[in-house]
């Protein structure tokens, strides 16, 4: 594959980074533009900030010119986050196609530990190989090793994934997402490792309130430590009827 960038030096503002929506305008305003290719994300904290990357799973679908990356989503699950009404929702949110953007996302849903490590130790090759992918979204990567009881194995094997995800991510540019709860010693940092937290340049730390979720740009390599929200709808966040995405609502969606 082409490098993007030749040898040699640049400043800073001749290097164009390459970004895509997350779908959030929160999120985009936090990360000014939207995740960056090259780099690995962490999202941790609530469990609801899955919603937030199912959201930017169907974003990525639109074209380049809406935001997205017109590239199809592979995603490792080991959080059993994925909802299906959730993706229809935003599919018609963003007039396309449920059918075609379930077509372009592929899920592997890993059960045990050995799964996870099994499917990103040895399974990502094989996956880009097949697949033009652009996004990478590995969700839970330390949640089964915490059900079943973290040990010493337990964390060399994170950080052995953790190494590849980001060493995998920047050969072949991809926009990179890895959530994780947070650590039980600490609200403020990420569970799994030192090791996690340090191959992931980008952390953003999320909290839910009845009204709103605020997001924590916790580290990045070129913004300061920072804060934006978002407030939910009155009715929670819910679903809404299927008609009111067909356009025979009164309101307009909320992001």
């Amino acid at each position: 594959m082409e490098a993007r960038i030749r040898p040699g030096f640049f400043t800073a503002d001749v290097v164009k980074r390459v970004k895509t929506s997350m779908g959030t305008n929160a999120l985009d305003n936090l990360l000014e533009g939207g995740a960056e290719a090259g780099l690995t994300h962490l999202f941790y904290g609530e469990r609801s900030l899955h919603d937030d990357l199912l959201r930017c799973a169907v974003t990525a679908q639109m074209s380049e010119k809406r935001g997205g990356t017109g590239a199809p989503v592979i995603i490792i699950d080991s959080a059993n986050m994925i909802r299906i009404e959730r993706l229809t929702e935003t599919s018609f949110e963003l007039e396309l196609d449920p059918e075609d953007v379930m077509d372009r996302i592929f899920i592997s849903r890993a059960f045990n530990s050995s799964q996870t490590y099994d499917l990103v130790m040895n399974q990502l090759d094989g996956f880009f190989e097949r697949i033009p992918a652009r996004v990478l979204m590995v969700t839970g990567l330390p949640n089964l090793y915490i059900e079943e009881g973290l040990s010493s194995d337990g964390l060399q094997q994170i950080a052995h994934m953790a190494s590849r995800i980001m060493t995998f991510t920047l050969q072949r540019d991809l926009f990179t997402f890895i959530s994780s709860p947070v650590s039980q010693s600490s609200k403020n940092a990420p569970a799994g490792g030192r090791s996690l937290a340090s191959n992931c340049q980008v952390h953003v730390y999320v909290e839910r309130t009845k009204s709103y979720v605020k997001y924590t740009l916790a580290k990045h390599p070129q913004f300061p430590v920072r804060c934006a929200s978002r407030t939910l709808a009155r009715d929670g966040g819910g679903s809404r009827p299927l008609s009111f995405f067909l356009g025979k609502g009164d309101d307009e969606p909320t992001a």
